[in-house]
């Protein structure tokens, strides 16, 4: 079982990352699997602090305080930051949201980039062989 938990609501009064915590304690207590960590959108008068990775603190506090498996998301958009979220400890998972919606393709052209060579949907085995005229750049090369 997973469940997406507001780690903070960035106003006064509301959840607290020391909140969260608990509430993942509980959770783990009745078998929950993943806690996906976001933040906000939980009350008109928030005032987040967006940035890159702004989200990633809150799963990785998640994480390492009760002692189980997180997703990270928030302004992840690069197979970089995937890979450094999850290779230096700080979440299991990373979920991609806008970035997806502005490139439905970004896990292929993702691949792609990494040298990786996907297998085609049926629809659209006749472009296979398709060399891409321009580059894909996500956050690097």
């Amino acid at each position: 079982m997973s469940v997406r938990l507001s780690a903070v609501d960035w106003a006064p009064g509301g959840i607290e990352p020391a909140d969260t915590v608990e509430i993942a304690r509980l959770l783990k207590e009745h078998k929950c699997d993943v806690i996906d960590v976001s933040s906000g959108q939980t009350v008109p008068h928030q005032e987040p602090r967006y940035g890159r990775l702004y989200q990633t603190p809150f799963a990785d506090q998640v994480r390492h305080e009760v002692g189980m498996a997180t997703m990270a998301v928030g302004n992840i958009s690069s197979w970089m930051d995937v890979n450094t979220i999850v290779a230096a400890g700080r979440a299991d998972l990373c979920m991609i949201a806008r970035a997806h919606l502005f490139d439905p393709y970004w896990t292929r052209h993702a691949a792609y980039m990494l040298g990786y060579q996907l297998d085609w949907p049926n629809q659209y085995k006749s472009v296979a062989r398709y060399t891409p005229r321009f580059e894909f750049h996500f956050g690097g090369e």
